[in-house]
């Protein structure tokens, strides 16, 4: 839980008032203290996971008798530096022309902490940011008076703040982006993907910017090695010494002061700023100049080499040069690069699993349960065959779009986006498989009595699974499924990272990954995957292969250096 103004006692500073503050004080040397806080806490939810030392520290040098409050909250595992409220003083920052000298305090910079987490946290429905029994009682009427349309509505509405906040807040290890980069850059193209974009992604990446791949993730393993030893400030030369590499962060991934104030202006024009996110991911460095940069926050400077936005450098290469062909080419070869993906991770799940029977991919679904010449049936990508349990897997490179991805959007639009992927299509398509595993079954044998666990997939961009998203799912699944009620689980809706920790589970873990999936999929409480293992104490393994593919990274970035 984010530790509010009023939970400590005092009177959170409104925008104004936080804007005066800092037009006082040194905002440059602020600035660099609220990202090494960031760095910090980085650093320790990637490793140890423990980010209670990094707020009492920041507590230490503080003065005013309301602190102890404060501390009382950090000790009882809530937080008041979480990325959210770190960005947005960030940008305030940036955003803050002062001359001044003096300091900012370590009582200010806890309160300007708190005065945003209100800011942020605060409900509409609640005036207090600590609402009281009587706020809480008063909206759960309101909530009990409503008709089911109108709490659906509510939901959606909750749904897509939550959605982006997950997005905003989620870090990754570096050895899962870099086993990613394994699986999609150096991967061969999909079949289905244009034969005029080369033997492997990578080899696109050089066509297009001119740079091979290879040295682009060297600059991007120097700075994941600053940002993991608390560097926050590096000079490029020094860091990276192929020139043409620098030039491209400087170019594509940096801005000095005056033009990034010029897209965070853009960023308050285009709504509330507490999720925008994209300036930042897309330049992760301030530039301090003299070849200097300030690494604002070392996770999506990692990530801007190793995660998605280094496909997006692809595209924006190609169309700049006026080839707008091949950008489009790279975009629907991603798709289809995602789903081979996808299909080796349930390869090796099938391998190690003892209950697995059989991977079933689409095109075998699809010859053996034609019926009539021309007409193919609708199937999944693929079905992992384990006796009477059929788990279905359909995988969609479904990013979640910007409005929704920043906060910017609203109920409404994120219902209309998930009846657009998954009530009027991918439900569907899973529920004509359940027929089909029904009434033809597998060689000719009809399977009745079939029991039916359905998976969606997604990239690590795309919607990520809640409680609440878990409920919601399932009841856009119901009458679908109504025919099935009884025999299939509630579906769900994974990221990439998850499916990778079934692996993981399937690697380490004594029980089946079948049996691991019938129990969470029937389990009474729709809890995500993630809150599933926190709530039977259990760990996040890393699949072999993510570690396997992390240190040929590795080896192969020293080999040719």
């Amino acid at each position: 839980m984010a530790i509010v103004a009023g939970m400590v006692g005092i009177t959170a500073m409104t925008e104004e008032e936080r804007g005066a503050l800092l037009c006082e004080i040194d905002v440059q040397d602020a600035l660099v203290r609220v990202v090494d806080i960031q760095a910090r806490w980085d650093i320790a939810s990637t490793t140890h996971w423990d980010i209670k030392p990094l707020q009492l520290d920041l507590l230490a040098r503080t003065t005013e008798d309301w602190v102890a409050a404060v501390r009382t909250e950090v000790n009882r595992g809530n937080v008041m530096a979480s990325p959210q409220m770190t960005v947005q003083l960030m940008r305030e920052l940036m955003e803050t022309d002062s001359a001044s000298s003096r300091l900012l305090s370590a009582d200010e910079l806890v309160h300007l902490l708190l005065s945003i987490a209100t800011e942020q946290q605060t409900p509409a429905e609640f005036e207090s940011d600590v609402p009281t029994d009587s706020d809480l009682a008063q909206l759960d009427a309101k909530f009990q008076a409503m008709a089911p349309d109108e709490l659906y509505a509510t939901a959606h509405q909750f749904l897509q703040g939550h959605t982006a906040g997950m997005l905003f807040n989620t870090p990754r290890k570096i050895e899962c982006l870099k086993a990613d980069v394994v699986d999609f850059w150096y991967s061969p193209w999909a079949d289905r993907a244009a034969d005029t974009l080369g033997v492997t992604p990578a080899d696109t990446f050089k066509s297009a910017t001119g740079i091979a791949f290879e040295d682009f993730l060297r600059a991007g393993v120097a700075v994941a090695d600053a940002g993991a030893s608390g560097q926050t400030i590096v000079r490029l030369d020094d860091l990276i010494g192929d020139c043409q590499v620098r030039d491209f962060i400087t170019g594509n991934m940096s801005l000095d002061l005056a033009r990034y104030r010029e897209q965070l202006a853009a960023d308050r024009e285009r709504g509330n700023v507490k999720l925008q996110r994209y300036t930042f991911t897309r330049y992760p460095f301030l530039d301090l100049g003299d070849r200097k940069v300030l690494i604002l926050r070392s996770q999506w400077a990692t990530e801007r080499f190793f995660g998605d936005p280094a496909q997006l450098d692809v595209m924006a290469a190609f169309a700049a040069s006026g080839d707008d062909t091949s950008a489009k080419r790279f975009g629907e070869g991603i798709k289809y690069q995602f789903e081979d993906v996808v299909g080796g991770i349930l390869t090796r799940i099938a391998t190690r699993s003892q209950r697995i029977d059989a991977l079933v991919p689409e095109t075998i679904m699809e010859r053996e349960w034609t019926e009539k010449k021309g007409q193919k049936p609708s199937v999944c990508d693929w079905v992992l065959r384990a006796g009477p349990i059929s788990i279905l897997v359909e995988a969609t490179h479904h990013p979640v779009n910007a409005a929704l991805a920043q906060g910017l959007a609203d109920g409404e639009t994120y219902s209309a986006d998930a009846d657009k992927i998954l009530t009027n299509r991918k439900f569907k398509q899973l529920a004509s498989v359940m027929g089909l595993v029904r009434r033809l079954g597998w060689s000719g044998q009809p399977q009745p009595d079939a029991i039916f666990v359905p998976i969606v997939v997604v990239p690590n961009s795309g919607t990520p699974s809640s409680m609440l998203s878990e409920l919601d799912n399932g009841n856009r699944a119901m009458s679908i499924f109504a025919e099935f009620q009884g025999r299939v689980a509630r579906p769900t809706v994974l990221q990439l990272q998850d499916l990778q920790i079934l692996e993981g589970i399937g690697d380490h873990f004594p029980v089946d990954v079948v049996t691991f999936l019938y129990r969470w999929r029937k389990f009474p409480v729709p809890l995500p995957l993630q809150d599933f293992l926190e709530a039977n104490s259990m760990p996040r393994p890393l699949s072999m292969h993510i570690l396997e593919s992390a240190a040929k990274l590795d080896q192969q970035l020293r080999t040719e250096a």
